[in-house]
């Protein structure tokens, strides 16, 4: 039996052709000089682009990670202002800086889910691997790591468990799950019965990780302990407090109140404040990433403080090591995380 030939890749004069346009309008569309292009031939282009398959790439995979010195870094959230959460940045630039002094540039695109296969990263991409931070249900967060990996680049995810068998596939996250155990361990000790914990709708791998070990803590306690998980609609100032509001309207005061991240904590213990509750008398408060606006909380908000920062240096280093070498040294690195005790428990 002979082997069935391989199916000739799309060249940029396929795609010219198919369009019916020149090679240079094509080439002036992968590379957003839209001042030279109409609407319609762009549409155009773009639709044949997506027929095709065309990627945009160099022939040979080590001429392409010579030539092409950066690394593509991929955000699925669904919240336009992707940027805006203290936690991506904080990997963000962890990952840019080590690019940096290794002379690579990072290109970030954010968008939602079902955007990620049509998105300009995926389809025009001149890059050494990929970097991917991804929200969503399990079986989204595979589908869109199986996305990447298709792609035939090196990939490195933050925050989600190895679920994926690839020799290409690194994963870097942090130890939320223990993160989750401490804080619950604390309130146990403060004989907290009644937990409230206020999470994003939004599913997020760290935020289950985090609910994962205060329940395996409550449990391991006799499981006498109460848990009630309420979902903001965003993890908005506004949003957040809503929740609060909605959940309190029709039942009482919890032991505490276990914010997702920082900001949301922050949020749920200002409507406590505005409602004559106090911190931490009547409910104990807990937030998560320790990042440096928690410190201006009043009381000083107790957290657990987070490597975010290292995440992004370590998957750096990781991807670099990986272009150099051919092969992921590791195929997970897990990083601890350190409870900071504050004044609202």
């Amino acid at each position: 039996m002979t082997d069935r030939p391989r199916p000739k890749r799309a060249t940029i004069k396929d795609v010219a052709r198919a369009a019916g346009v020149s090679a240079m309008t094509v080439s002036n569309v992968l590379n957003g000089r839209q001042q030279f292009v109409s609407a319609a031939t762009k549409k155009r282009v773009e639709r044949e682009i997506e027929r095709l398959g065309y990627r945009r790439q160099a022939n040979a995979r080590n001429l392409r990670v010579a030539e092409q010195r950066s690394i593509g870094m991929v955000i699925v959230d669904e919240q336009p202002a992707f940027l805006a959460d203290f936690f991506t940045c904080q990997v963000v630039a962890g990952l840019a800086n080590v690019l940096n002094h290794a002379d690579y540039t990072l290109t970030v695109q954010g968008m939602p889910g079902e955007e990620l296969a049509h998105s300009m990263i995926m389809r025009n991409f001149e890059v050494g691997g990929f970097c991917a931070m991804i929200s969503g249900t399990k079986e989204a967060r595979r589908d869109a790591v199986r996305q990447l990996l298709a792609l035939d680049q090196p990939v490195v995810v933050f925050q989600e468990n190895p679920s994926l068998e690839s020799e290409d596939l690194c994963v870097v996250r942090q130890d939320d799950r223990g993160g989750g155990r401490l804080i619950g361990d604390h309130l146990l000790a403060r004989r907290v019965e009644d937990f409230l914990a206020v999470v994003p709708a939004q599913p997020w791998p760290a935020i289950e990780e985090r609910l994962a070990g205060l329940r395996e803590s409550l449990a391991a306690n006799g499981g006498g302990a109460r848990l009630t998980v309420v979902e903001a609609a965003s993890e908005s100032f506004a949003d957040v407090q809503d929740a609060v509001a909605r959940h309190l309207a029709n039942h009482k005061l919890p032991g505490a109140i276990i914010g997702g991240n920082d900001p949301i904590a922050t949020a749920s213990m200002l409507y406590l404040f505005d409602h004559d509750v106090r911190v931490p008398d009547d409910v104990r408060v807990v937030g998560f990433n320790g990042f440096e606006t928690h410190r201006y909380a009043r009381p000083r908000l107790t957290t657990v403080d987070s490597a975010a920062y290292t995440l992004g240096e370590r998957a750096g280093e990781a991807m670099l090591k990986r272009l150099e070498t051919g092969a992921f040294e590791r195929r997970e690195y897990v990083l601890p995380v350190h409870f900071d005790p504050g004044a609202t428990t």
